[in-house]
């Protein structure tokens, strides 16, 4: 077999990964909240800290992960854990009675399925691809997106017939016909020192890569940061939707978009990073994303504007993860795996404090206008960070 189609296989398979990490488990979960609420007599909220928990385990395990390729662990055999153990998770939440295990399970799913997610999977494609890896990481980024679109629906159609239980059954199955042969049979394509990790020293010990300045360090958590800003918006279009008069059928079609623009806009950045760069790609989907945030202020009594607006902020989740980690493929080099995880960190804590932020705001302004106000900010700023970063990316490559 050539490398041309061993780099394909790798391609689709790492497309799988994302699908049935960020798409069947993470962008389904909450079909399930309203439903086992009502079998199991507890509020929405209470399930909801589920998803809080698998996020924050999602985040700690990652610190791990990382590690463990760093000090060259055979990364078929992590992903494959991982999706084994996102699938005994799931499998036991099918038969849960109690909300505590709901939680147990949400944590255990956290870990399990940030073993293939984005880390592995960026480092998998930069392996095989080389530093011409963003349109195929913005391709498998897209996957999260399109398999949760068909999934969705799938799920929630068992979920209103069979209740929670057979909805759980069913992304079980999903798992494992995709994930399990999808991980189990990753490879790196060099060894034993693969692009994007760190070599082994005689000791079993990972060497110590590049080494990055203070100031670097500090750029890429501000950056880090404003991202988190933005993206915590995300999850709140919905909610204004309905804050603003329209009905729960227009707040579903919001999220319809949402979800659509969110693939598209990924599936595009990789491509728009590779012919005209990454800070120029950065910047333009900034003022995209500032440009909808600008429309849903001035237009959001009109339904079509609103619509376009979000479709428009869509552009921060492309940033978040395709962008964002080509900026530190090119910064952190053998040190990527490493760095990657304490933002990653970084993010998700972020991204946690400004959901329920925003949330706090729109309760006490009665609207989301000044949480809108707060994302052009952080666009705004990123902007600046992201170019400064790239300065110094060009310093050192």
């Amino acid at each position: 077999m050539n490398d041309k189609k061993k780099q394909f296989l790798i391609l689709v398979r790492c497309c799988i990964c994302m699908g049935c990490s960020f798409g069947i488990i993470t962008n389904c979960l909450g079909i399930f909240f309203s439903p086992i609420a009502a079998q199991l007599g507890v509020g929405r909220g209470d399930v909801a800290l589920m998803s809080t928990i698998m996020s924050l385990s999602s985040a700690a395990a990652i610190q791990v992960i990382a590690k463990l390729l760093n000090r060259r662990f055979p990364i078929n055999i992590l992903m494959g854990a991982g999706a084994v153990l996102a699938i005994a998770s799931v499998v036991i939440m099918s038969m849960a009675k109690s909300i505590m295990v709901f939680y147990v399970c949400g944590a255990l799913l956290g870990i399990g399925y940030s073993c293939y997610a984005n880390l592995p999977v960026s480092i998998l494609l930069r392996s095989w691809y080389g530093e011409k890896n963003a349109s195929k990481l913005g391709i498998a980024m897209a996957f999260s997106g399109l398999c949760a679109a068909i999934a969705n629906p799938i799920m929630g159609r068992f979920i209103s017939t069979g209740g929670f239980e057979s909805g759980f059954r069913v992304m079980a199955i999903m798992l494992i016909v995709l994930s399990l042969p999808a991980t189990f049979t990753m490879k790196l394509k060099e060894e034993p020192a693969a692009e994007g990790t760190a070599a082994s020293g005689k000791d079993g010990k990972a060497v110590t890569g590049t080494v990055i300045a203070a100031s670097t360090m500090l750029l890429l958590v501000l950056n880090a940061a404003a991202i988190s800003t933005e993206t915590g918006m995300n999850s709140h279009f919905s909610s204004a939707a309905i804050s603003l008069g329209y009905t729960l059928a227009f707040s579903a079609t919001v999220a319809s978009f949402q979800n659509v623009f969110n693939s598209v806009w990924k599936l595009l950045y990789g491509f728009f990073i590779e012919k005209i760069g990454l800070v120029k790609s950065t910047v333009l989907y900034l003022c995209i994303n500032m440009a909808g945030s600008a429309l849903i202020l001035g237009l959001n009594k009109v339904p079509a504007a609103f619509i376009a607006g979000v479709s428009m902020y869509a552009t921060a989740f492309g940033i978040s993860t395709v962008g964002c980690t080509i900026m530190l493929q090119k910064i952190a080099k053998e040190r990527y795996a490493e760095v990657y995880a304490t933002m990653n960190l970084v993010q998700t804590l972020g991204y946690a404090f400004f959901t329920w932020a925003y949330g706090s705001i729109s309760d006490k302004a009665g609207n989301y206008l000044p949480c809108l106000i707060i994302a052009i900010a952080a666009s705004a700023c990123c902007a600046v960070v992201f170019t400064m970063l790239g300065r110094k990316a060009e310093k050192t490559a």
